[in-house]
C-alpha cells in the first residue's frame, strides 16, 4: 500500500491510510503532498490531493473525472 505522505510528515503512518483506503470517497489533504495532480488510491474512490488543494477543487476534479459522491439515498 502507497503512503502519500513524506516519510518526515508527521501524518505519515500505515495505520491512517488503512482507514481512508476503507473509507469511500476519502479524501486525503496534506501540505507534504509534491505531485501536481490527484492520485485515486487504492480503493478506486478515496484521492490524495496535491499540496494547495482545497476542498471546492477536490469536489471539481472529481466531479470532472465521474469520482463525484453520489447523493445520499432516499428511503
Amino acid at each position: 500500500m502507497y503512503n502519500h505522505h513524506d516519510p518526515d510528515c508527521p501524518k505519515f503512518s500505515e495505520a491512517g491510510l488503512a482507514v481512508i483506503q476503507d473509507e469511500p470517497f476519502g479524501d486525503i489533504f496534506c501540505g507534504c503532498h509534491r505531485y501536481a495532480e490527484p492520485h485515486v488510491m487504492e480503493n478506486g474512490t478515496a484521492v490524495a490531493w496535491p499540496a494547495g488543494w482545497n476542498r471546492e477543487q477536490a469536489s471539481d476534479w472529481r466531479a470532472a473525472h465521474d469520482l463525484a459522491r453520489p447523493p445520499p439515498l432516499e428511503l
